[in-house]
């Protein structure tokens, strides 16, 4: 029987499944990435690449710790774009494949850096001319060039926890799927990446395949301890700001 794989649409999530040479054993679907944690929890041997803000509220699901989505510098799935000429901030929209990550995160990161209380709001519309402070997640970022004037959501996160940042982890309700998962396809992501995406994403601009070439050795997907570490660190950030009550107790495979 295949394994249903669930994966966040994002141009990230589609280089590590061309890094699967067999996928014969594998039934593959990409889906909104906040959708995803509700799927795997209803089907017991599937997997998926959740947000990892997501086990925050779902303790029960099993965590590889050998496989999942990392970044260790300036490469990142999202980007902020600040309104010039303000003195602070109290408002950061958010527009694009928006997760648990980035609405809780984002309110520790501005409280720790500009120890301002941010409200985060959804943005449904169109924008062109990015006159408000908004966080683009997504490959909106990559198709239409906008990381070129953001400010890695990424990297932010890494200065805030010295630690790479995870942003997605492998779950699975059965611990028994990610043991099988970990041992056939760990070894898949051993061997580096390409560093030509012509042809996986031919509607990309150059400008930003060139930036996901030079920039790609930072993209993690076969995780050490230094990425486990960035999963707990990341989890540890809503209890130090009492967003929660007690500290996630994770239950890796």
């Amino acid at each position: 029987m295949k394994t249903k794989f669930y994966l966040p649409r994002n141009i990230f999530s589609q280089i590590l499944l061309s890094e699967i040479e067999d996928k014969s054993e594998i039934d593959f679907q990409f889906v909104p990435s906040a959708l995803i944690v509700k799927n795997i929890s209803n089907e017991k041997d599937s997997v998926g690449l959740i947000p990892t803000m997501d086990l925050i509220t779902n303790k029960d699901l099993f965590v590889s710790s050998e496989i999942g989505i990392s970044f260790d510098a300036l490469l990142s799935n999202a980007y902020i774009h600040f309104k010039e000429e303000q003195e602070t901030i109290d408002e950061l929209f958010m527009k694009g494949d928006v997760t648990s990550n980035e609405v809780i995160l984002s309110k520790i990161l501005f409280k720790e850096f500009y120890d301002v209380e941010v409200k985060t709001t959804l943005l449904n519309k169109e924008v062109t001319d990015f006159k408000d402070n908004i966080l683009v997640i997504g490959d909106e970022n990559y198709e239409k060039e906008l990381f070129l004037n953001g400010l890695s959501f990424a990297e932010e996160i890494i200065e805030l926890i010295n630690a790479p940042y995870v942003n997605f982890v492998l779950a699975a309700k059965s611990e028994e799927t990610i043991k099988e998962f970990n041992s056939k396809y760990k070894s898949s992501f051993t061997k580096g990446h390409s560093d030509n995406f012509d042809n996986i994403f031919p509607d990309i601009p150059q400008t930003s395949l060139d930036f996901l070439s030079v920039n790609i050795q930072h993209l993690v997907f076969d995780f050490d301890e230094q990425d486990v570490e960035g999963i707990k660190q990341l989890l540890q950030m809503p209890y130090y700001h009492g967003m929660i009550n007690e500290m996630i107790e994770l239950k890796f495979v």
